[in-house]
């Protein structure tokens, strides 16, 4: 057992087990100290503490610590022997991640069982950008950036290894400790053949080196400069091309795309026009290479300009291009990169003959996302005032926050003790409120994913939670059968509302605020005063347990979601019924209105969502692509999206035109 000590905490840090990584250079070891890693150089060197001291003085500014992300695995202390001499250095684990080769590499990626698509691609490559830009703001070089250094876990969230051997500047006397290494296919031409133990390289050769990875991230694994050589005598190695400026989408016609080469133009042209900035205008001009944010911008274009095919779920493509590539590419070539379900029908399935057809003028629906993450059924789903987010509560006893764009997952809210039933936004999007079958209702800081308040009160599960509009209260309802209103800042609760004769498993404010409408077991729908806590109305017509309840934004209309597979729309002042929708083979487990009041979406037990209008009643569309019950449906603040959560254990989110 070897033992070393710390020397910034002066704490004895034990080597675990057997070496799990042996270089020319160096071994890495487990440790005693959970989450870190100890790097042991064969011969440490005077030059290796100094450069060692300046990256532990000067760390880059994480730029994933909101997602609780480690995105450069940096060295956190130096390690010293029983002797106090230099040995190595401690560096934060990176657990959970695959080689970037296994990420883009579709052979293997199947043999790994990756389920990988392009638009996970697409966004590790934009998350790979983010970490280097952090890194040339702090002034460091990577120098060897190549497909070894960089791993990938599965929200596409990256990270980069051995850091030790980046290029170090000393801020405080200007001392250069150089990158001494290099590898094919990634140094630019303008350092072919020298001498990297001379040469301080500069952000402008990492460029290149980027460029590279994006490229491979995006085209199935391919260099840039792969393809079919048309020039006399043998194909010349890699590092020939490069210094020679010939890739596959350069002016020169000595390379050019294979049968299987993936042309560049499926990529958005902001991508396109940032390879072709760092190929062609690069290669005579280093200083015309895309920076960092130059590639973040253009990849975050692209990213956003994706959207799914319609006849195979794993496919996307960029809307510039106009059509689905990998479904042209498998049928010319008999090669998919990205295999999937091939869907039987159009995401939008009209399955009542009573109700007329789909037209241009109605909703046409796409599927944009499907998040994973959960590890039980999601019983709830909340966009975030701001339309960015989306939350979900999860019988796996989590809520979850994710990017609705990228898919990545922000945060996962941990402390409920039983199954989250439900959740909410605050207004002002800084708070999101829980309701658990622990019987409580927390309350979370959506930055730092802090528990601010425990509600206690009800003797029996939570099954809904719902902010005010004013951000003032919050309404929870439960299998006790009440509703009880909380004070926000002060967790006092307000008042108890009792009349439900079974389960409460439905609330929802009226956009003023000042009424709450529950839904029961008991069959009804009640509309409460706010500040009374006096009956208003109770609304009749469900022949078994309404699972739902959502008012109208415009305040005219409240929507229920039944059991008995219908759902019906009331006139909040007067209680008469104005509509009953029916095409639901099963319960409908969840209503929401879209923010213009037109159109209610419904999320069922026969795992569809539906989509009907408001005014005349009719079916517009039928989404499908869940595999079991659609326990929670929810609008996005613009009305341009639809999440939905499932027993499947998924979220999904779906665009509307």
């Amino acid at each position: 057992m070897t033992v070393l000590t710390c020397a910034s905490t002066g704490k004895s840090i034990t080597l675990v087990g057997e070496e799990i990584a042996n270089s020319g250079e160096a071994k890495v070891w487990r440790t005693n100290q959970n989450g870190y890693l100890a790097k042991i150089y064969h011969s440490p060197t005077p030059e290796r503490v100094q450069k060692l001291a300046v990256m532990i003085d000067h760390p880059p500014t994480e730029p994933n610590s909101h997602l609780y992300h480690v995105s450069f695995a940096w060295p956190k202390s130096v390690l010293k022997n029983a002797q106090g001499d230099f040995v190595g250095f401690l560096m934060p684990e990176i657990k959970n991640g695959k080689e970037l080769i296994d990420v883009y590499n579709p052979r293997r990626r199947k043999a790994l069982k990756l389920e990988i698509d392009w638009r996970f691609l697409h966004t590790t490559a934009l998350n790979i950008v983010s970490i280097i830009e952090a890194l040339h703001v702090a002034g460091y070089v990577l120098g060897d950036i190549k497909p070894q250094n960089i791993l990938v876990n599965n929200r596409a969230l990256p990270s980069i290894i051995d850091t030790d051997s980046f290029q170090v500047k000393n801020p405080k006397n200007g001392q250069v400790y150089r990158c001494l290494v290099g590898s094919e296919g990634y140094t630019p031409p303008e350092l072919m053949g020298k001498d990297f133990d001379i040469i301080e390289q500069t952000e402008i050769h990492d460029r290149f080196r980027l460029g590279v990875i994006i490229y491979q991230l995006l085209f199935g694994g391919n260099s840039p400069f792969q393809g079919k050589w048309t020039g006399a005598g043998e194909p010349p190695e890699p590092n020939e091309l490069i210094r020679r400026g010939l890739w596959v989408n350069g002016s020169n016609t000595l390379i050019t795309a294979a049968a299987r080469t993936i042309p560049l133009e499926i990529v958005h042209p902001e991508i396109q026009q940032c390879f072709l900035k760092c190929f062609n205008d690069g290669y005579k001009n280093p200083n015309l290479r895309p920076t960092a944010r130059e590639w973040l911008e253009a990849l975050t274009i692209g990213n956003n300009r994706l959207t799914v095919c319609d006849k195979v779920d794993s496919h996307f493509y960029s809307r510039t291009f106009g059509h689905c590539y990998w479904c042209d590419r498998s049928t010319n070539l008999g090669v998919d990169i990205f295999p999937g379900v091939v869907k039987a029908n159009s995401s939008a399935v009209v399955e009542s003959t009573s109700q007329p057809q789909v037209n241009s003028n109605q909703l046409i629906g796409n599927l944009l996302q499907t998040l994973t993450g959960h590890s039980g059924s999601v019983r709830s789903v909340a966009y975030s005032p701001d339309g960015q987010t989306v939350a979900s509560g999860s019988v796996d006893s989590t809520i979850k926050l994710w990017n609705v764009n990228t898919g990545n997952l922000l945060q996962t809210l941990t402390g409920h003790s039983n199954s989250v039933r439900s959740v909410a936004y605050s207004p002002d999007g800084q708070t999101v409120a829980s309701g658990s079958d622990d019987k409580t209702i927390k309350l979370w800081n959506v930055k730092t994913g802090n528990l601010l308040q425990t509600f206690t009160g009800h003797s029996d599960w939570v099954r809904s939670v719902a902010y005010s509009p004013d951000g003032q209260t919050v309404a929870s309802g439960s299998s006790d059968r009440t509703i009880k209103l909380w004070n926000v800042k002060t967790g006092r609760l307000l008042q108890t509302l009792t009349g439900h004769s079974s389960s409460v498993s439905s609330v929802a404010y009226s956009p003023d605020s000042q009424t709450v409408a529950s839904a029961s077991k008991d069959k009804t729908i009640k509309l409460w005063d706010v500040k009374t806590g006096n009956l208003l109305q109770t609304l009749t017509g469900h022949s078994s347990w309404v699972y739902s309840v959502s008012y109208s934004p415009d305040s005219q209309t409240v929507a229920s979601g039944s059991k008995g597979k219908t759902i019906k729309l009331w006139n909040v002042k007067t209680g008469n019924l104005l509509q009953t929708l029916t095409g639901h083979s099963s319960s409908v487990r969840s209503v929401s209105y879209s923010p213009d009041s037109q159109t209610v979406a419904s999320g069922s037990k026969g795992k569809t969502i539906k989509l009907w209008n408001v005014k005349t009643g009719n079916l517009l569309q039928t989404l499908t692509g869940h595999s079991s019950s659609v326990y929670s449906v929810a609008y996005s603040p613009d009305g341009q999206t639809v999440a939905s959560g499932s027993d499947d254990k998924t979220i999904k989110i779906w665009r509307l035109k």
